[in-house]
This record gives C-alpha cells, sequence and structure tokens, in this order.
C-alpha cells in the first residue's frame, strides 16, 4: 500500500466481510475521517483476532460514540498494542 487512500479503499473493502454495515462506515468517516476510520477498523480487526472484541460493527460505533463526546484516544489504543498491554 503506498498512502492512506490505498488504506482506507482495504477497509471499505474488508468492511462488509467482518459485519460493519454501511451506514456505521458512512458515520466512521464522516466523525473520524477517511484515515482515522481506516485505523479504526485495523484496530478492531486487530482485537477482534484477539477475541477481545466480539461483535466489531457494535465496537465500531462505541468508537464513533467515543469521538463525538471527544473521548476518543486511537493513539493510545495503538501503542498500548504495539506495547504488548492489549495483548493479555
Amino acid at each position: 500500500m503506498k498512502d492512506w487512500n490505498d488504506v482506507h479503499r482495504a477497509a471499505g473493502a474488508l468492511r462488509p466481510m467482518v459485519g460493519i454495515s454501511e451506514d456505521a462506515w458512512d458515520v466512521v468517516n464522516k466523525v473520524l475521517g477517511p484515515a482515522r476510520a481506516a485505523s479504526s477498523i485495523a484496530l478492531i480487526l486487530d482485537k477482534s483476532s484477539d477475541g477481545e472484541v466480539k461483535s466489531l460493527g457494535g465496537y465500531l460505533r462505541g468508537l464513533i460514540e467515543k469521538a463525538q463526546i471527544g473521548e476518543l484516544h486511537l493513539d493510545r489504543s495503538f501503542y498500548g498494542r504495539l506495547n504488548g498491554a492489549g495483548a493479555s
């Protein structure tokens, strides 16, 4: 992948395969913007593969709600996962 546009397209293609509705995808793009929306999908897929997330669409809606009230910190989530804090 060359850039965030490629990442965003890939996330959009994965979306229906993992149970995230088109409506939720549209909302997350509007609220977070394309790069953060794609990042959110990557985070959710990683957490799902570890068994931490059962409902990917529900988790995405939770992220949207946090973003709308200014409590979403994707950077912390990614740093935590990279440092192994989220791997337990």
